[in-house]
């Protein structure tokens, strides 16, 4: 049984219920009565969905305005061995964001000291009374590669899909997790699930599987190896890129309407089984109904696509706002920030240290308006619901009322992140 599954196992019945999760429960036929009778179990699990939910709901409730505007931001940090905040609220306490979001200088020279590191992360959270944070990493594999020399060899996924059999490549991509999970990873920005037509081969290089066959065959291993394993995956980037760099520039995309299925046909069939997808910069002209106007992530057109003609409830990403598409094209952080939260985008990505005057902006604007303070609470209730999911949070139960707490720490098992790893180096031969 992998980790998330044996840590969840008791928490299926709320599984059902969580928005995250997207799940839907089946209903069984009813019986050939007026009135049929619920099942006793049946009831009890509606029962234990129910308490759950309130616990969900009290535990979001004791948090400050900053933390509530905090969870919903995906920030690099400093260092590599002691983890320590870069910024202070006004009286003092430590500014942290909900997730914590790795680049290789945050990688130490062993999976020890990585493992050590992550764990610094929560053991600060803990003892400031914050609210614990996931952690993240871009692990495409090929060129990018956080992880490179710690964990087993990580191909690109074009070079996965030339070499290995889909079963193989599914294997490759669960040790990989076992041995991130164990460094103290609980999110992957990956895959890429983006097409290569031709018109976007210069942006996506190896990073795609290639064909739409390949992609939807590949995706389904890659993200399966992962999730199973207790590391969520984020599909990116949607609903695609043209051939300009996002960091430099603003990607222009021209897809007719009536073509809008088969132009993000990979993320409707493989977003169910992914944890988050990342919205990419790119300003698509089937869009926004004023024509090529707003990037993918500040738009609620894209943002509401996913969400009502996907059905999808996982969180929604923004690609880092610092990037040259946005800062470059009128849209600063602070102003991109608000911009991609009221769209519907749940965390905002920065690969910039510092999210305070961002996060403040946000907090101001939230005070005075009663419908971005709704979709705030809406984004910190799936943030909340996603550390529940990857382990992070956990329920406590007591005389039948369950509260949400902070999971324990997980102990580096230096002899499990070697199998893993030749494991996966197997894989190879």
């Amino acid at each position: 049984m992998s980790l998330l599954s044996s840590r969840f196992a008791p928490l299926a019945a709320f599984a059902v219920v969580s928005v995250l999760f997207s799940c839907r429960e089946k209903d069984s036929a009813p019986a050939a009565s007026s009135s049929p009778v619920q099942p006793e179990a049946s009831i009890e699990i509606r029962d234990e969905e129910a308490l759950r939910a309130a616990a969900v709901s009290r535990y979001i409730e004791s948090f400050s305005d900053e933390e509530r505007v905090s969870q919903l931001f995906l920030v690099n940090i400093e260092g590599n061995s002691s983890f320590a905040p870069v910024e202070n609220l006004p009286g003092g306490n430590a500014l942290v964001p909900g997730g914590c979001l790795l680049f290789s200088f945050n990688i130490a020279d062993s999976a020890e000291k990585v493992a050590s590191f992550t764990s610094s992360i929560r053991s600060f959270y803990e003892s400031n009374g914050s609210i614990p944070p996931y952690i993240a990493i871009d692990q495409e594999g090929g060129d990018v590669n956080r992880l490179r020399g710690l964990t087993s060899v990580l191909w690109s996924q074009m070079k996965v899909s030339q070499r290995f059999t889909v079963e193989n490549a599914r294997k490759l991509y669960a040790e990989q997790a076992k041995q991130m999970k164990m460094l103290g990873i609980d999110m992957n920005l990956a895959p890429v699930v983006e097409v290569d037509d031709g018109t976007n081969t210069e942006f996506l290089g190896t990073r795609t599987f290639g064909t739409l066959g390949s992609t939807l065959s590949y995706g389904r291993a890659e993200i399966g190896g992962y999730e199973d394993n207790g590391v969520a995956t984020v599909l990116k980037h949607f609903p695609g890129n043209s051939g300009v760099d996002p960091h430099s520039g603003l990607p222009f995309i021209a897809v007719p309407r009536d073509s809008l299925g088969s132009f993000v046909r990979p993320f409707s069939e493989l977003l169910p089984l992914s944890s988050a997808v990342l919205m990419s910069h790119a300003v698509v002209s089937a869009g926004d109904e004023g024509g090529m106007e707003k990037p993918a992530c500040l738009s609620p057109f894209w943002c509401g696509y996913i969400r009502k003609e996907l059905g999808f409830g996982g969180l929604i990403l923004s690609d880092d706002i610092f990037m040259g598409a946005l800062a470059d094209n009128g849209f600063p952080p602070e102003v991109a920030a608000v911009e991609a939260v009221k769209a519907g985008v749940d965390v905002i990505m920065l690969s910039e240290k510092k999210f305070g005057s961002v996060a403040l902006m946000l907090l101001g604007k939230m005070k005075d308006d009663g419908e971005l303070s709704a979709r705030i609470s809406e984004s910190v209730r799936r943030v909340v619901e996603f550390k529940i999911k990857i382990g992070a949070l956990s329920f406590s139960e007591n005389g039948g009322e369950f509260s949400v707490v902070p999971s324990p720490a997980r102990a580096f098992d230096g002899d499990a992140f070697g199998a893993a790893k030749t494991a996966g180096m197997h894989l190879y031969d």
